[in-house]
């Protein structure tokens, strides 16, 4: 039986898999041999069930059982695979897994058996997913300040309340077929200029957004 082991190394930026547990694969049957941390990954007690390809399958969400399938036709044919899918546990938890694994080839039957480990890449997943909306809500915020200086700016050199500085950012916008935060990015950025006239500058930016 494989032995279930962890690791400490961390793929691709991201943090060390919480599980890494070993497999061996008979290609002509379709039979594994788990390590008891393929099946703990699976929700079931070691030695609970019988692995086989077919319950690798079932317990694959349905959108990721083409890619699983592509895999292992691709250990069949004798070449290293991989898959990153999404595992519906027994107990109904979804989590995320690579499956990784190399074909021994014998010397008169071709392709026997494959070997390989599953990683549980939930929580790397979902801090990858939690790092990405931290960035997007700084960015939004970030986004709103400047689209907020940029109609005080306009608000001050063209002397009107903020609700037109903002329809004149409107208006170049849609005139000018850019983002109000790009062109308010622009707005800012002429204000802090000290070697341009201000106004002509912002005549120019605007566009036919100004009147």
């Amino acid at each position: 039986m494989p032995t279930g082991t962890t690791v400490s190394a961390e793929p691709s930026g991201l943090r060390s898999p919480r599980l890494v547990g070993s497999y061996r694969l008979d290609l002509a049957s379709g039979l594994w041999t788990w390590s008891d941390a393929v099946y703990l990954l699976h929700g079931f007690e070691p030695h609970e069930v019988v692995p086989t390809t077919d319950l690798v399958l079932a317990h694959t969400h349905p959108e990721d059982r083409d890619d699983v399938r592509v895999a292992l036709t691709a250990a069949r044919a004798g070449g290293a695979f991989s898959s990153v899918h999404r595992v519906v546990t027994a107990r109904r938890r979804e989590l995320t897994v690579a499956l990784v694994g190399s074909v021994r080839t014998g010397a008169e039957t071709g392709p026997d058996e494959a070997t390989g480990f599953f990683l549980d890449l939930t929580a790397a997943v979902a801090e990858r997913a939690r790092d990405r909306a931290a960035a997007d809500i700084r960015a939004a915020a970030t986004s709103r300040g400047v689209i907020e200086q940029a109609k005080g700016v306009l608000s001050v050199v063209y002397d009107v309340e903020i609700d037109g500085a903002f329809e004149l950012m409107r208006t170049a916008s849609n005139d000018h077929n850019v983002a109000v935060r790009e062109l308010s990015r622009v707005i800012v950025d002429v204000a802090h200029r000290r070697d341009v006239d201000r106004r002509a500058a912002l005549d120019l930016v605007l566009g036919g957004g100004r009147g």
